[in-house]
């Protein structure tokens, strides 16, 4: 064959390919379908541990078959008869991927059923959990991507503040160290459980604060306490707390005006109101003196210097991780511990003159309060509304 002949004949096939109409249209995603060598023990798999909700199946196929509901007109099909190991049991190779809302309590839930697992972070931000199912299939289980901003760049403390012992020298004779003033390293970013967090000592009071202000956003973050304790914390429980809507500057005291998600030993997620803050809770009597968080009670008016005890009791013991979800929109704000409501706040104001006013922004803080903590993967996303499945849970 000549050489005109042979780029004749070229052309013409890449021309054919550049304007050949594709024959198949994809309306959609049907499902997908796996070989497993016990139907009974895969489907309880995904039914009681990925949580699909089953789809009825024909009375001539349950023994051999079970499907799944995983999105509108999406199913998983499991085929009973595999006689052979799934050999292609490697996470960056087959698998195949489910979207999750949040990848903090589905890795808790992995842990507390004992059950391997690999966490990493991709590209973009979102959180990626690897696990096997009984015969050795991949699933992946992502979070959707999302504008997280995380507030610790893992490095130094640039975007933060440090104060110690601000406007105290009166009361206890100490002279205040003030803003960025620290020679003991009270605040420093340390590995702890091979990453990276920020670390309290506690060895001095006072807090560290985010030069930025927020409003409207859903700040998550992980604490663990630490094993030091100084004279400042005395024989009481390990205690620091996270203060929110912070606004004003340090002329306050030690604390800006502000609220407060409680981090103490027992009392994580109790309320304090902070130099003029109030929340109006519904709570119920307990004891004497003490309220309780309470959905179906009265809505109660708690100024500052009284204490909402948060319910139900959802922390871990000390030394293990807990995350911290906080809800703010509007003048609502909601405190989650490990995954579990355990109190909704409204109406925040703080006083101005004669009037209350609304509090609905501000900085956010961390305490040092003489025991040693550690928080980390501390980052906020701007929010539209308090999510329903929050308000409800």
């Amino acid at each position: 064959m000549n050489h005109t002949l042979s780029f004749s004949l070229l052309f013409a096939s890449l021309f054919f390919l550049q304007n050949l109409t594709a024959q198949i249209t994809v309306s959609g995603y049907n499902h997908v379908a796996l070989a497993v060598k016990d139907i009974e023990e895969s489907a309880r798999f995904y039914r009681e541990i990925i949580g699909l909700e089953p789809v009825p199946v024909p009375e001539h196929l349950k023994a051999i078959r079970s499907w799944f509901k995983i999105g509108p007109g999406q199913e998983l099909h499991l085929l009973a008869g595999r006689t052979f190991p799934v050999t292609n049991n490697d996470p960056n190779l087959g698998h195949f991927a489910l979207t999750i809302p949040d990848a903090d309590p589905v890795e808790q839930f992995l842990k507390a059923k004992g059950m391997p697992y690999l966490r990493q972070q991709r590209f973009d931000g979102a959180w990626q959990i690897y696990i096997s199912d009984p015969d050795g299939y991949f699933i992946e289980l992502n979070e959707p991507k999302v504008p997280w901003q995380y507030l610790l760049n893992g490095t130094d403390l640039t975007g933060w503040d440090t104060y110690q012992m601000l406007d105290m020298e009166k009361a206890t004779g100490i002279i205040p160290l003030g803003v960025n003033d620290d020679p003991k390293k009270v605040f420093s970013v340390t590995m702890e459980d091979g990453a990276k967090a920020l670390r309290i000592s506690g060895e001095e009071t006072g807090f560290i604060s985010t030069l930025q202000e927020f409003e409207n956003y859903h700040l998550q973050l992980q604490f663990k306490w630490g094993k030091l304790k100084w004279p400042s914390g005395g024989t009481a429980k390990r205690n620091s707390g996270i203060l929110y809507h912070a606004h004003s500057d340090a002329g306050h005291g030690l604390w800006m005006q502000s609220q407060e998600l409680q981090v103490q030993e027992g009392n994580c997620g109790d309320y304090w109101g902070v130099f003029g803050a109030v929340f109006d809770i519904p709570a119920k009597k307990q004891g004497e003196k003490e309220w309780i968080y309470d959905p179906k009670g009265a809505l109660m008016n708690f100024p500052p210097g009284n204490r909402c005890i948060k319910s139900p009791d959802a922390e871990k013991p000390s030394g293990e991780w807990n995350t911290i979800d906080l809800y703010c929109f509007g003048d609502t704000a909601v405190h989650v511990v490990n995954g579990k409501v355990v109190m909704i706040l409204y109406h925040s104001r703080r006083p101005e003159g004669k009037n209350m006013i609304p509090l609905t922004k501000g900085k956010i803080q961390l305490q040092s309060e003489g025991a040693e903590v550690f928080y980390r993967n501390i980052r906020i996303r701007p929010i539209q509304e308090i999510p329903k499945s929050v308000l409800s849970n």
